[in-house]
C-alpha cells in the first residue's frame, strides 16, 4: 500500500518503511508526527484505493534527524562592467521516517524507541577530558637595528675639484 502525500508545496509517494526530507519541521528527533493532507492511497490490486479512501487518510512518520542539504553556489555577471556577486545556501531538511499509512478513524501508533543505524547512537555519559594547559604563545620578535656597516679610518674620498672651463683629465 502506497499514499501521495502533499507536504511544503512537494508531493512525495510514501510506503511503510520509507525514509525521506522535507522541509524543515519544528519537531524533536524521535517524535511521531502526522502529515496531511494525503491526496491518493493506493494498492497493488487497487482494492480500496483511490480519492474516496484518502478522505480523512493520514500518514504517521517518526523524525529520525534534521539535515543540512548541499551547498549551492549562485553567481551572478554582468561582461564589461565589473559587476560579479556571489552568493550561497544550504536548505535545511527533517528526516522522517514512515511509520503507518492511518485510514479515517484510525489511532496514531505509539512512538517506538528504535535504534537508527545510521545516526549516532546513544553514548553513555563520558567522563570529562582531562583539560590541557593553555598553548603558550610566542612574544612577537623585536626588531633589532640592523649593524652599521664597519667603516676605515681613512681619508674621506672627496670628488675631484673642475676647474673652470678645463677638463680634468687632460694635462698641459
Amino acid at each position: 500500500m502506497y499514499a501521495i502525500v502533499q507536504q511544503g508545496g512537494h508531493q512525495y509517494r510514501l510506503s511503510p518503511g520509507d525514509r525521506f526530507l522535507v522541509d524543515r519541521l519544528a519537531a524533536e528527533v524521535g517524535s511521531m508526527i502526522t502529515l496531511e493532507p494525503v491526496l491518493l492511497l493506493g494498492d497493488a490490486d487497487g482494492a480500496g484505493s483511490g480519492l474516496d479512501a484518502a478522505r480523512g487518510a493520514r500518514v504517521a512518520a517518526t523524525v529520525v534527524g534534521h539535515r543540512l542539504g548541499r551547498k549551492l553556489r549562485v553567481y551572478k555577471y554582468k561582461p564589461k562592467k565589473r559587476y560579479r556577486r556571489t552568493r550561497g545556501h544550504r536548505s535545511r531538511y527533517t528526516e522522517l521516517q514512515v511509520e503507518a499509512l492511518l485510514t479515517a478513524g484510525q489511532p496514531m501508533p505509539a512512538a517506538a524507541a528504535k535504534a537508527d543505524p545510521i545516526a549516532e547512537p546513544a553514548a553513555e555519559p563520558k567522563a570529562e577530558p582531562e583539560a590541557k594547559p593553555a598553548r603558550a604563545r610566542r612574544a612577537p620578535a623585536a626588531k633589532t637595528p640592523a649593524p652599521e656597516p664597519a667603516v676605515a679610518e681613512s681619508a674621506p674620498e672627496t670628488a675631484p675639484e673642475v676647474e673652470a672651463g678645463g677638463d680634468t683629465d687632460t694635462e698641459e
